[in-house]
């Protein structure tokens, strides 16, 4: 009787190897021999799943994106009805304020780079660009619908000053050393949103 792989199995168990060194080492070190080594597998096996860098960035970012979506859908469950303070909630998920949110971070980059040499890449980029500015349109229009939003102001140019001022503020947190804390990105992410509704 033929062996029965499990392959989500897998993928999983190569995903899990894949985010510890990240996590240990940065986004920088995972190679599919970094990979490899820290799942105990061989280099030939894995590539049967990720065959290269760009397959395993591509993988990490949809992981990325999954775990944003939960901690959104977790944060609107505690809070019940919508509010400015689950407005600016949901934006900060898209920062790197931590640990785990700068490896995401660190894992965007990586897909932009890549992004520039590959077509899967650059198509996922898109993907995930419009993904991030359809959250911070929704986030808008949230502000909007709660009378929170001055009046005269036009969405699609205030949903592309504030996703140009998060995509900035990723860079200024994840330099080194960063330009900017936490504490100083969640400030001005406060006063923007207050200028919005002024």
């Amino acid at each position: 009787m033929p062996k029965v792989v499990d392959h989500e199995g897998r993928r999983a168990e190569l995903a899990v190897a894949l985010w510890r060194v990240a996590l240990r080492d940065g986004f920088d070190a995972v190679t599919v021999r970094s990979v490899a080594e820290e799942a105990a597998w061989s280099a030939g096996a894995l590539r049967h799943y990720f065959p290269d860098k760009t397959e395993m960035v591509l993988f990490a970012i949809d992981f990325v994106v999954e775990a944003v979506r939960q901690r959104i859908r977790g944060a609107n469950a505690a809070a019940g009805s919508p509010s400015p303070e689950l407005v600016r909630s949901h934006l900060e998920q898209l920062l790197p304020l931590d640990g785990e949110r700068r490896l995401e971070s660190e894992a965007w980059f990586a897909l932009v780079a890549l992004a520039h040499r590959d077509a899967a890449a650059a198509r996922r980029r898109a993907e995930v660009d419009e993904l991030i500015r359809g959250a911070v349109e929704s986030a808008v229009a949230a502000l909007e619908e709660l009378g929170e939003c001055g009046a005269g102001r036009a969405r699609a140019v205030e949903t592309a000053r504030l996703h140009a001022l998060l995509d900035g503020m990723v860079v200024h947190l994840l330099a080194r050393p960063p330009r900017l804390s936490p504490q100083q990105a969640r400030d001005i992410l406060t006063r923007h949103l207050a200028d919005l509704r002024a």
